[in-house]
């Protein structure tokens, strides 16, 4: 508890800042001015006082992801920046919603108060050169999600026999980009009917600016437009829907729902993307349902919006998409879009509707479209959607704006399934010549996957090669194990027969390509495969099926291609990564003919998996350990240098200059780097996102804190060399130090380029430099020995603390090494991150060699400061002075 010394004064301060904030609240809601609703709306919507009945359906007044124009002053792109075209990202929208509903005294009239907010249209920032790790460096666009926040807080009436809606308010536009705020004040007037249907379902209306034209507040009027949801009143159902759906042959085995689950579970199988099948005679006006749009055809659709009622009703929008979205996209856009409405039949296990098409102006046209969707329960290697579907028109085909059936399916991947799913392996006769199934008496001594787990059989393909050349990277992952069926969810499955050594397996393969030497036209293939899997030796052999994004047309798939796949086993040795081929059985003149397919992957199984997650967190901890212990040995030093403030102008400016540089390389260079890597490593085998965040603010925070108390004793170290007397004497001895350390470190570097492009086919990498960097921060005493030879020192400059802890420091990771090798695989050392080999140099004779030499510099040191700093030079050369001894070099 509290003392009162203690209370009051925090009471105090709390109801000082009660009072500020109230006070700053007040002028910011002064700032704006009160706007007349009879002024603006009183035409449009009387006014009439409030009963003060408070209404609970608010949601009457939702409208999401809302279509809007105009206002260009408000969303105008900023200088370097630039609006990204609608066919390759999100346009912006607008969210309406009621925050309380009012009675009045008119039994027709609502007040209303609401939040309008505008959703800025992504930009494109100025491109800047990004380097990849494994190709050469390209300009990519650094894309912002939005460019503008645009609110409104609003109130008003609306009027149940007309429809209208009028609301004045103020409001404010968010800059992302500056943090500008900008004080608006407008008028909205909507229209928007008590009961939509189909022929209404699109609402539409304006805001306008109550600025003064010449202002810098006033903006263009804004047109918008959106989907209404609620209080539905079906037109079409069901004889005219079931009339249209008539023609349409469903499967006999496909998914049904009891009516109780129809609008709790279809909505979720349909939360994906569809792809449209159009035919191969395809072209003009005659293959899709939006006659407005003559010069591209959609390729995607999806259903947004979807409402269910009694009886397995439901009305929804539907948008049409040039592109593939790289994720679900509600946004309304009118000239993509239909509205529909329809139900689920029972009877066939099918969904139906009819579908009518928005025009530009937001009002809806003729209902002539109809679509169907169901539910397969099986999967083959040709067939794997879970939703597949037909559109077609009710036009005759003289008609303008028919178009002929379309066919779609699921693109997207997915984690549901519908119950009863299963999979019927149709081409296992197919595969030849396979090991898998040849050798399946085979027992050797090694042990690989039993196959029981979905975990075990999924990879990542870290390098596929084409040709010689590598080309692309992707994943692999099983569709099903026997008779399991999995999503992808990887919620992992024990398989009951453990003992059983050949399983058949499908496979779903994806990786992107990449189609000329540039790294930024790449092409996304996808295999579907099944095949048998041989647990006594880790073989996989497998037929595929290849398509693109371009086609996934049955009659269109390449199914003659062969796919073999060798698992490690499940104690590697090392070099025994997973690797396979992938190669087509058609003859080379073919044109569907390819070059085969190399690949490989480090593939780790579950216990590996949490031995590296283990050892991940223990080298993290010592991590913490590490920087911990090297802000302790610095403020020691600053310490001990205060207490003897003698030995300040005899340490090495050379020395404390290369430590303060080994902890501003990762914080300036490459720290951002270096923590993407490691939160990339973890999450690769632990979603724990939010501890790893905690990880990295910690070592950002203890690195800072090591760098600045290095920067400190430099400034310190620094005044006393120039304050001091015989400084001179210190200046001369410290450039003959630093020039020769700049000699050795440079001919270092050349030596080591030599060795490395001897043993490798390529210039020096940054994860190089960074490797030899450590290699000099490890001999980190080497300059302060040189000093002292130079001046022939007795000063005792060093606390043995500081020298003993940082060379224990720098030494340990080398001793980690040595341990780490005898203990953990050598295909594991992707995952390292403390004594990491991309930041300094790390095998078995380095980790000796380093080792040795920081004993040694520590030793002499020590021996420097207790005999002399020309005890460790042979008997001959100790009487001579300490610059003469160097002479015959030059310096």
């Amino acid at each position: 508890m509290l003392s009162k010394s203690c209370y009051f004064p925090c009471s105090n301060f709390i109801v000082l800042c009660t009072i500020l904030f109230s006070s700053t609240a007040a002028a910011a809601a002064n700032s704006f001015p009160k706007i007349s609703y009879v002024d603006y709306c009183g035409s449009v919507v009387p006014q009439y006082p409030s009963t003060g009945t408070i209404l609970s359906h608010s949601k009457f007044f939702e409208l999401y992801y809302g279509h809007y124009s105009g206002g260009e002053k408000l969303f105008a792109a900023e200088p370097g920046t630039s609006i990204v075209p609608t066919d390759h990202s999100d346009v912006g929208y607008f969210n309406f919603r009621a925050k309380y509903i009012h009675k009045t005294r008119s039994s027709e009239i609502l007040q209303l108060g609401g939040s309008l907010s505008f959703q800025g249209p992504q930009v494109v920032v100025n491109s800047s050169r990004r380097r990849s790790r494994h190709h050469q460096s390209v300009f990519l666009p650094s894309v912002m999600h939005t460019n503008k926040y645009v609110n409104f807080e609003l109130s008003g009436f609306w009027s149940e026999s007309t429809g209208m809606l009028c609301m004045v308010g103020t409001g404010s536009s968010h800059a992302y980009d500056q943090g500008n705020i900008l004080p608006l004040s407008a008028v909205f007037k909507l229209y928007y009917p008590k009961i939509s249907k189909i022929s209404n379902s699109i609402v539409s209306g304006t805001l306008e600016s109550l600025d003064p034209v010449e202002s810098l507040n006033y903006f263009e009027k804004i047109s918008v437009s959106a989907y209404a949801q609620m209080n539905y009143s079906y037109t079409h159902f069901p004889s005219s829907i079931r009339d249209s759906c008539s023609n349409i042959e469903v499967p006999k085995e496909t998914s049904s729902f009891v009516m109780d689950s129809v609008s709790s579970s279809i909505p979720d199988f349909l939360a994906v993307l569809l792809k449209l099948e159009h035919r191969s005679d395809c072209s003009g006006g005659n293959c899709y349902p939006l006659s407005s749009k003559n010069d591209s055809i959609p390729s995607f659709f999806s259903l947004n919006q979807m409402h269910f009622s009694e009886e397995g009703k439901f009305h929804t929008r539907i948008r049409f998409y040039n592109y593939s979205p790289h994720w679900l996209n509600y946004q309304f856009v009118p000239e993509d879009s239909l509205v529909g409405e329809g139900f689920w039949d029972h009877e066939k296990n099918q969904m139906c509707l009819v579908a009518c098409q928005v025009l530009a102006n937001s009002s809806v046209g003729d209902c002539t479209v109809g679509l169907s969707l169901w539910f397969p329960l099986v999967f083959t290697i040709k067939s794997r959607s879970r939703v597949i579907g037909r559109i077609w028109s009710n036009k005759n085909k003289n008609d303008p704006g028919y178009f002929s059936t379309i066919s779609f399916r699921d693109s997207g991947r997915y984690r549901k399934l519908v119950p009863g799913m299963k999979y019927h392996y149709s081409v296992l006769e197919g595969i030849s010549g396979c090991d898998a199934i040849e050798n399946s008496a085979y027992m050797g001594s090694r042990t690989y996957p039993d196959g029981s787990l979905r975990h075990d059989l999924s990879f990542p393909m870290f390098s596929v090669m084409k040709g010689g050349r590598s080309s692309a990277s992707g994943e692999a992952y099983p569709l099903s194990i026997g008779d399991t069926v999995f999503t992808d969810s990887f919620v992992e499955i024990q398989m009951e027969d453990v003992n059983v050594t050949l399983r058949n397996v499908s496979y779903e393969i994806s990786y992107w390509s990449f189609t000329n030497s540039s790294s930024t036209n790449r092409i996304h293939t996808r295999i579907s495969a099944e095949g048998v899997y041989n647990s006594s030796n880790g073989h996989l052999c497998m037929v595929g099926c290849m398509y693109n994004e371009s086609s996934v047309l049955e009659d269109m798939m390449d199914c003659k291609i062969q796919i073999n796949i060798q698992f490690p086993p499940m104690d590697p040795k090392e070099g025994e990564n997973l690797n396979g081929t992938i190669r087509s059985t058609r003859q080379i003149l073919d044109p569907l003919y390819f070059e085969p397919i190399s690949l490989s992957s480090y593939k780790m199984y579950d216990e590996q998996a949490t031995e590296a997650i283990w050892r991940m967190d223990i080298e993290i901890i010592i991590v913490f350990i590490s920087l911990t212990l090297s802000c302790i040995f610095i403020r020691s030093q600053i310490l001990y240098a205060k207490k003897n403030p003698d030995v300040l102008p005899a340490i090495s400016i050379t020395m404390l200059v290369v430590m303060s540089l080994g902890f501003l390389i990762p914080l300036i260079l490459n720290f951002e780097a270096m923590l993407i890597m490691v939160k990339n490593k973890q999450n690769s085998f632990s979603s724990s996102g939010e501890w790893m965040v905690v990880k990295e603010v910690i070592i950002r925070v203890l690195n800072l804190v090591a760098f600045i108390l290095h920067l400190r004793m430099l400034q310190v170290a620094w005044s006393a060399r120039c304050a001091g007397e015989g400084k001179k004497d210190f200046s001369v001895a410290e450039k003959k130090t630093m020039k020769l350390c700049l000699i050795l470190y440079f001919c270092g570097a050349v030596i080591a380029w030599f060795v490395q492009s001897k043993s490798r086919s390529h210039w020096w990498k940054w994860e190089d430099l960074l490797s030899y960097a450590g290699f000099i921060l490890d001999g980190f005493l080497f300059p302060q020995i040189l000093l002292n030879v130079f001046r022939r020192s007795h000063e005792k400059s060093l606390s043995v603390a500081f020298f003993v802890g940082m060379t224990a420091i720098r030494i340990f990771p080398h001793v980690y090494d040595l341990y780490r090798a005898q203990t953990t695989l050598p295909r594991l050392q992707f995952s390292y991150i403390y004594a990491s080999p991309e930041v300094d140099f790390y095998s078995l004779s380095w980790n000796i060699i380093i080792l040795l030499v920081g004993i040694l510099l520590a030793t002499s040191v020590f021996l420097q400061q207790r005999y002399g700093g020309n005890c460790i030079l042979p008997l001959r050369l100790r009487k001579r002075d300490g610059y003469e001894t160097f002479a015959e070099l030059g310096l």
